[in-house]
């Protein structure tokens, strides 16, 4: 079997689930497990947060099915889209609905589709998917003021340096959601690597160092609407 090497990343809002009728439709049309999710969330944000993350999921695979059906498809792809969620309540389809299990560490896969990898992230009203045929993560998070201070205490000293430069957020969310993709992509969580897998950018684009050696996985970041997305697929 040849090898790939593409990646579909989506995004989509909470926004229109604010009306209860549509809301109610894209609940009736997820999984199970994920009603039972959604039904535990005290908060309403998280509720939409997570029917919305059922809806995507649910698109992204059936997006990546049918790429990795074309015989022309590109090795080296990486497919990027910003999609509302009417587009996603037409699309779904349950055949997309894959069974997911997680690992010891509590990272999600496709109990059936092993050679398939996912990930999903959701930030206030923003919920992003990626899909890979390598481990891949993704992290997204709304800017906030006062983080730099987590830096000095958390980040490499040359990580903290970089930020405190023009005392940006901006900069320090940039570190901060690629350390999380990494360790979702890893499975090792967020905690066991903010000193280890460290970021710098170099001519424009970041590159990631471990031990003092570089790492050649793929980063991807994105900026938009004040937030940021990363995405790391090994």
């Amino acid at each position: 079997r040849r090898q790939r090497q593409m990646c579909i990343r989506d995004r989509t809002t909470t926004d229109s689930l604010t009306d209860e009728k549509l809301y109610e439709k894209a609940y009736s049309l997820i999984p199970e497990y994920r009603k039972t999710k959604a039904d535990k969330m005290k908060m309403r944000e998280n509720k939409l947060q997570t029917v919305t993350a059922g809806l995507l999921l649910n698109y992204a695979v059936g997006k990546w099915s049918i790429k990795t059906e074309e015989r022309d498809y590109k090795t080296d792809e990486n497919l990027y889209e910003k999609v509302d969620i009417i587009s996603l309540i037409e699309a779904n389809n349950p055949y997309f609905d894959y069974e997911i299990a997680y690992n010891s560490q509590g990272k999600p896969y496709f109990l059936s589709n092993r050679e398939i990898f996912f990930n999903i992230s959701h930030s206030s009203n923003y919920v992003a998917c990626v899909i890979g045929d390598r481990p891949v993560g993704i992290d997204i998070e709304k800017a906030r003021k006062g983080r730099q201070n987590l830096a000095k205490r958390f980040f490499d000293i040359s990580e903290a340096e970089w930020i405190k430069e023009c005392d940006s957020d901006q900069r320090f969310f940039r570190i901060w959601t690629l350390k999380e993709a990494y360790g979702k992509a890893t499975g090792q969580g967020v905690l066991d690597i903010l000193d280890k897998i460290v970021y710098r950018l170099e001519k424009g684009k970041m590159k990631a160092y471990m031990c003092g050696l570089p790492q050649n996985f793929t980063i991807v970041e994105k900026e938009f609407d004040g937030f940021s997305l990363s995405v790391i697929q090994l």
